[in-house]
C-alpha cells in the first residue's frame, strides 16, 4: 500500500491515535498526565451532550447527571463499603430511572420545555447535594476509600490514566454501534426534521427519550470514573457553568464528526485551561472568545476544518497508488489509473 492510500485510510489513523494514546504514560510526566486524564473525563461528558445534538435536543443539565453518577458512586462506597466496580450499574441503573422520570413528560412538549427542565433540575441537584447532610454538604464528602482490583490499590496516575481509556474507548465503541444502527439511523431522520421522521413512521418521543437516557448513562459513567481520582466529592463540581464548557468542547471540535470532534474539544480545551492556571480568572474570557471565533470564522469546527482544508492538501502531497479501486458516486467502482479514459 502506498503512502498515498495508507494517508486516506481511517484505520491507519485510528491505530495511530491508538498507539499514542496507550504510549502516553510514558512520554508524559504525572503533572501532565493528570491533565489528561481530567480531558477523558470530559471528553465522555462531550459525546454524551453530543448525543442528544442527533435529536435535536441541546442539554444545560450534563453536569448534573455527571454529579449523580459521581455521588452515587461515592455514597456507596462511604455508606455501604461497597466496591467501586460493583458501584458502577448502580450508578447507570439510577441516572436512567431519574432520567426517565424526569424527561419522560418534557420531551413530550417539545425542544424548549427539555431544556428548561434540564436547567431547573441541575439547578436543583446541585442544592439537594450542597444543603442535605446525608451527601455532606457544601464543604463535600468524606475521604473516599481508595479504588482496588482484589489486593491491588489504584492510586497511581497511571493506572487511572488506562481505566479512564478503557472507560473512553467503551463508550466510543457503543456510540459508533448506536449510530450505524437502526436506532441510529432513526435519531439521524428525527436530527432532519421532526414532520420527516414521523412521515417515515419513526416514534419521534420514543427514540429522542431513548437518546437522552443513553447520554445519561454514559454522564454517570464519567461521574463514577471521576470518583477515582479524586479525594472527596464536591457539589459546586458539578454546577451549570461545567455544562456551559462541554458545550464549548462539542462546537470546537466540530459536528461533521460525532465521535471525534467532542473529544478533540475536549483534550485541546482542557489543556488550555491547565495552561493559564497562573491567570486563571482570565480563562473563561479567553475560552469565551475562542468559541465565539470559532463559531464565526470556522462555524465546522476543528474537524469541519481538517475535512475541508487539511484532507485535501494530504491527498495532493500523496495522491492514490494506480489501481486503486476507489467509491464512486452512487456507490459505483471507479478505478484511477494512468490508463484511465475522461469521458465515455
Amino acid at each position: 500500500m502506498g503512502i498515498g492510500n495508507l494517508v486516506r485510510s481511517k484505520r491507519f489513523w485510528l491505530g495511530l491515535v491508538l498507539v499514542l494514546a496507550v504510549a502516553l504514560p510514558f512520554l508524559i510526566g504525572a503533572y501532565r498526565l493528570q491533565i489528561f486524564i481530567f480531558a477523558i473525563t470530559y471528553s465522555m461528558l462531550a459525546l454524551a451532550f453530543r448525543l442528544t445534538l442527533n435529536v435535536g435536543l441541546p442539554r444545560f443539565d450534563v453536569a448534573a447527571w455527571w454529579g449523580v453518577g459521581a455521588y452515587t458512586t461515592a455514597m456507596l462506597m462511604l455508606k455501604a463499603n461497597m466496591s467501586f466496580w460493583l458501584t458502577l450499574p448502580i450508578a447507570v441503573v439510577m441516572s436512567v430511572v431519574l432520567g426517565y422520570v424526569v424527561f419522560s413528560v418534557s420531551i413530550r412538549r417539545g425542544m424548549m420545555v427539555f431544556m428548561m427542565f434540564g436547567m431547573v433540575f441541575a439547578l436543583a441537584i446541585q442544592q439537594v447535594l450542597g444543603t442535605v447532610k446525608f451527601f455532606g454538604g457544601w464543604g463535600g464528602t468524606p475521604a473516599l476509600p481508595p479504588v482496588t482490583i482484589g489486593s491491588h490499590v489504584l492510586n497511581n496516575k497511571m493506572w487511572i490514566y488506562y481505566v479512564g481509556l478503557a472507560f473512553l474507548l467503551f463508550n466510543v465503541v457503543v456510540y459508533y454501534l448506536l449510530f450505524n444502527s437502526r436506532i441510529g439511523r432513526a435519531w439521524n431522520a428525527i436530527g432532519s426534521g421532526l414532520r420527516l421522521a414521523s412521515s417515515l413512521g419513526v416514534d419521534v418521543v420514543g427514540y429522542r427519550l431513548a437518546n437522552v437516557l443513553v447520554s445519561n448513562a454514559f454522564l454517570a459513567l464519567a461521574g463514577s470514573f471521576s470518583v477515582m481520582y479524586q479525594a472527596m466529592v464536591l457539589p459546586t463540581t458539578y454546577g451549570f457553568q461545567r455544562s456551559i464548557y462541554v458545550m464549548m468542547y462539542v462546537v470546537l471540535g466540530g459536528f461533521l464528526s460525532p465521535l471525534a470532534g467532542p473529544i478533540i474539544g475536549a483534550v485541546l480545551l482542557t489543556s488550555l485551561s491547565e495552561a493559564m492556571r497562573a491567570v486563571q480568572q482570565y480563562e473563561p474570557i479567553v475560552t469565551g472568545i475562542l468559541t465565539v471565533l470559532i463559531i464565526m470564522f470556522i462555524p465546522q469546527g476543528l474537524t469541519g476544518l481538517l475535512h475541508g482544508r487539511v484532507r485535501p492538501l494530504f491527498l495532493r502531497l500523496w495522491p492514490a497508488k494506480a489501481g486503486v479501486q476507489v467509491k464512486g458516486p452512487a456507490g459505483s467502482t471507479q478505478v484511477s489509473g494512468p490508463d484511465e479514459k475522461a469521458g465515455g
